[in-house]
């Protein structure tokens, strides 16, 4: 380094080695992340004034950290303004995402975990930019979304592009992909701790991507102080002193995690069965898909309206002890169908402040109830709110410690923070499997991202013998198999894939579950498509082939199951191996190994 200066010296230093590059380059995507984040909050704060404030004379109330000062102005609520202006909403989002970003519909966080796992990290440039403004349109409109799905890729999109810019690894862009999307979550949700977990936690179900978390902090730290710098440094929601001194009262947080659970597994259900079973079978253009779930939402507003937009205010007023129990009951149940109706269609905007308002209102409706049935043993029935919305958000998308930290961050609620714990740790452990984030995966084992990481050496050394269960009776399907029998043979088994074979009982092709469901909605489907026309690649392995080789087949062609043929005679068919075949048998080895040492 002779010759050089100081600075430059220490700019050497500190990008010679990943550490160094990834504080550096976090450091920028904190401070992108933190403009893009004022700029996206006051885009909709503005818009959301001129929709609902000046045109429909609907003023919400507002939580006490983000007062927008626009005062009622007097006058009845133009109501046909509220039943239209979320379908009008959902028809430009949807002209807007559909014509030039189609990846950038639903809920947000869902592609910034795709983007991780499947696409090395790699956000096109356009995506960010659309999301955004999809999202002010169909937030702004009084659409049932929130910040996160959006703020999430704009920093992450920022994230990816540095990293490419840089000519980082593909490692390393993931990192700053999580480091993007923590700052801008942080920012806006001023939960600078909260956005940095949340993005490490949000990409499994059972794992965290801990190498990222020191970057994501930096990035959210950085992002968070540009954004409080301007809009101030106080909390989302002001609450009552809750405190917990009563240690009968967990009995009922626990309750409050099973109740959590339950209702946000049918979440669940409605969100995605409204997706698959409504809007993917509507013979219309997507752009126009929508602007049909924006007009229910505002058919429900305008008997509702408090489950329109993202309901913060009324939530406050639940913290603050002054809503009924019959209110937030109606309220947490138009909720789910409004958020459902306006995102499975396509609309655009994230799901963390609906399912903060979901639990929110169902914790305040069961510590009511629990203190009229049980008198004298709840000390405050509105402290089960931020639990409820701790708990609710931790169970339903599978992110128990991000969740607890975010709602104490943002309501100051840390007194909380054990009955939190136990009902978001409750909540986690009932719902199973079940998750609002489709592109979560188990563990790290499970990531393409990790394949190298974690398998390779150890599947090496194992064959397709030691995972398979070996059986006679696979079901075949010929080619020329009409789509009913295949649907029929599809109900009568467990298996999702079936391979295709030829007149020769050759192996010509993979028919899944997944791509009968396609369409399975679509009345003339049965009397035109035959088993070649739904049908993929085909793909097989041998009983003697390394899990190394099977499982890179898993994830090149994404299937979940893959016939296991006799390598003398490839038509002859002796099982089938399972993806979760390969994961729990180098799991069994890996503890074997753990044993040996």
């Amino acid at each position: 380094m002779t010759g050089l200066s100081p600075l430059q010296q220490l700019y050497e230093k500190y990008t010679t080695n990943v550490s160094g590059r990834l504080f550096l380059a976090s450091i920028i995507v904190g401070i992108v992340a933190g403009i893009g984040a004022i700029l996206f909050f006051a885009a909709l704060t503005q818009f959301s004034h001129y929709v609902l404030h000046s045109a429909a004379n609907y003023f919400p109330p507002e939580p006490a950290g983000e007062v927008s000062g626009h005062a009622p102005l007097g006058g009845a609520i133009r109501w046909w303004v509220l039943l239209l202006a979320p379908a009008i909403g959902g028809l430009l989002s949807g002209i807007l995402v559909f014509t030039w970003a189609p990846e950038a519909a639903g809920h947000g966080t869902d592609g910034m975990i795709e983007a991780f796992h499947h696409k090395r990290g790699i956000i096109r440039k356009r995506v960010p930019i659309i999301k955004a403004i999809s999202s002010i349109i169909t937030i702004g409109s009084g659409g049932s979304a929130g910040r996160e799905g959006p703020i999430a890729q704009i920093g992450a999109g920022f994230g990816s592009y540095l990293a490419t810019v840089l000519k980082l690894t593909d490692d390393e862009r993931r990192t700053l992909v999580l480091a993007g999307a923590a700052g801008g979550i942080g920012a806006i949700f001023r939960s600078p701790l909260g956005g940095a977990l949340f993005t490490v936690e949000v990409l499994y179900k059972r794992d965290f991507e801990g190498k990222s978390l020191i970057p994501a902090l930096v990035s959210s730290i950085v992002a968070y102080s540009i954004f409080a710098s301007t809009f101030g440094w106080g909390l989302m929601f002001q609450i009552p002193p809750f405190v917990f001194n009563h240690p009968v009262e967990l009995v009922f947080y626990a309750l409050l995690g099973v109740v959590c659970a339950g209702v946000g597994l049918v979440y669940i259900k409605i969100f995605y069965g409204l997706r698959d079973r409504v809007f993917h079978g509507l013979r219309i253009p997507a752009q126009l898909k929508p602007a049909i779930g924006g007009l229910v939402v505002g058919l429900i507003g305008i008997a509702a309206p408090f489950v329109l937009a993202s309901g913060y205010g009324y939530l406050q007023q639940a913290m603050n002890g002054e809503l009924t129990v019959r209110f937030m009951l109606i309220a947490f149940l138009l909720k789910i169908f409004t958020t459902s109706f306006t995102i499975s269609s396509g609309g655009s905007g994230g799901v963390f402040a609906p399912s903060l308002f979901i639990g929110g209102m169902l914790g305040g409706a069961f510590g009511q109830l629990c203190a009229e049935l049980f008198p004298g043993l709840i000390s405050n029935p509105a402290a089960f709110v931020p639990v409820g919305m701790g708990a609710f958000f931790a169970g339903a998308a599978k992110v128990p410690i991000s969740a607890m930290i975010m709602v104490s961050e943002m309501t100051g609620g840390y007194k909380l923070l054990v009955p939190l714990m136990l009902s978001s740790s409750t909540a986690y452990l009932a719902t199973g499997r079940g998750t609002l984030y489709e592109k979560q995966v188990n563990r790290m084992a499970d990531s393409p991202s990790h394949l190298g990481d974690f398998t390779i050496d150890v599947l090496e050394t194992m064959i397709v013998d030691q995972a398979f269960h070996p059986s006679d009776n696979v079901p075949r399907v010929r080619q020329d198999t009409p789509l009913s029998r295949v649907q029929a043979l599809f109900s009568e088994r467990e298996e999702n894939y079936f391979p295709v074979i030829d007149q020769n009982d050759k192996i010509v092709g993979i028919i899944s579950l997944r791509n009968v469901r396609a369409v399975l909605f679509d009345g003339d489907a049965d009397h035109l498509l035959i088993a070649q026309d739904l049908m993929t690649p085909a793909v097989t392995v041998t009983p003697a082939e390394s899990l190394k080789s099977a499982l890179k087949k898993f994830i090149e062609f994404d299937y979940g199951q893959i016939p296991v043929v006799d390598y003398r005679d490839e038509r002859k068919i002796i099982g089938m191996l399972t993806h979760e075949d390969v994961i729990e048998s180098y799991n069994r080895q890996v503890e074997k190994r753990k044993l040996a040492f």
